[in-house]
């Protein structure tokens, strides 16, 4: 069983040399590993992109069995190739609807500028609470490893998702309706965005559940920053798609329809959630990062300042008001 890695990308002539010097590095990665092939989908013209129909088209030029997703702007390390290879042949003795979901961590401009593979480094700046390499981090991502049958039986991306946001999420809330690692809490469908994931709540603290063991074990993406102009229609769709994501999630089970699949429980917690925070400061512990010292996924480190630049503040406000008035109130996390 090979590994198909599905880059889509839209080709824009005003930043068509750094994509191409992007999808080069991303392709360099896996140069020498014979069972991974990394196909790169090209959209061209003057509608607005959509990630969801891209990947879409792109799993369909795929032959291999396992499938992970992954965009032009992201970077994994050798070690998460490695890793890969590990995983090519799961499915021969998994449940087909088995997945995994890796965290992003999300690099500033100047560390963009001057990354050199340096992986740990990030991962552990963010981890002492500063933000000077990294400004954020998404435990639940569009960074997944799954079964390609699997993914075109459960339908692909909902295209319904034009522009920026949204599907990779709802893909993850149908995949883990056929895999739960636990009951669903009551505030599942919150769509409530959080700096530090001890914050997080509804579905993306749900989530994480899947995802934060792998942020200890080394298994990552670094995102490189890149402008994101609000008078692009990609980003002014923003605002609708998380509308339309918290629809679809709000929905009950009478009005989503019968499932696409059998139901095999990720057994991974034993069934049960435990408390989010705690279970998190016990892993982060284990993995040898006392919060004394670490607290990145608390909270910032003490000192250090935060980074709210007018402009982000303006954008947030344009994009999503009501949030922007929500985290005008909301306590400094602890």
């Amino acid at each position: 069983m090979d590994i198909g890695v599905v880059i889509p990308y839209c080709h824009r002539k005003k930043y068509h040399n750094n994509d191409t010097d992007r999808i080069e590095s991303i392709l360099k990665i896996f140069v020498g590993t014979d069972k991974i092939n990394a196909h790169v989908c090209k959209v061209y013209g003057g509608d607005i992109f959509s990630p969801g129909l891209a990947r879409n088209k792109s799993v369909s030029i795929c032959k291999e069995n396992i499938i992970f997703f992954m965009d032009v702007d992201l970077l994994c390390s050798h070690d998460f190739v490695t890793y890969l290879l590990t995983r090519k042949d799961i499915y021969t003795i998994d449940s087909v609807s088995f997945f995994e979901m890796y965290p992003c961590l999300y690099l500033t401009k100047e560390e963009t500028e001057r990354f050199d593979g340096d992986f740990q480094g990030c991962l552990e700046s963010f981890l002492r609470g500063e933000n000077h390499r990294v400004e954020g981090i998404a435990l639940a991502s569009s960074c997944l490893l799954m079964n390609r049958e699997w993914f075109l039986q459960l339908g692909g991306f909902d295209e319904q998702f034009v522009g920026h946001g949204g599907e990779d999420l709802e893909l993850i809330d149908r995949l883990t309706r056929h895999y739960p690692i636990g009951p669903r809490p009551d505030d599942y469908a919150l769509n409530i965005k959080a700096q530090h994931p001890g914050d997080y709540q509804g579905f993306r603290r749900y989530f994480s559940y899947y995802a934060l063991p792998h942020l200890f074990a080394g298994r990552f993406l670094v995102h490189q920053w890149h402008p994101r102009p609000l008078t692009h229609p990609y980003h002014k769709r923003r605002a609708n798609n998380d509308q339309l994501l918290e629809q679809m999630l709000a929905r009950s089970e009478a009005e989503r329809g019968p499932l696409k699949g059998p139901v095999v429980p990720c057994n991974d917690l034993g069934g049960e959630l435990p408390d989010f925070r705690e279970w998190m400061i016990r892993l982060q512990e284990e993995a040898g990062y006392p919060v004394s010292e670490y607290p990145g996924l608390l909270r910032w480190q003490e000192g250090v300042q935060r980074k709210r630049p007018l402009w982000r503040k303006l954008r947030k406000l344009y994009l999503n008001p009501r949030a922007f008035f929500r985290d005008m109130f909301k306590p400094t996390s602890r």
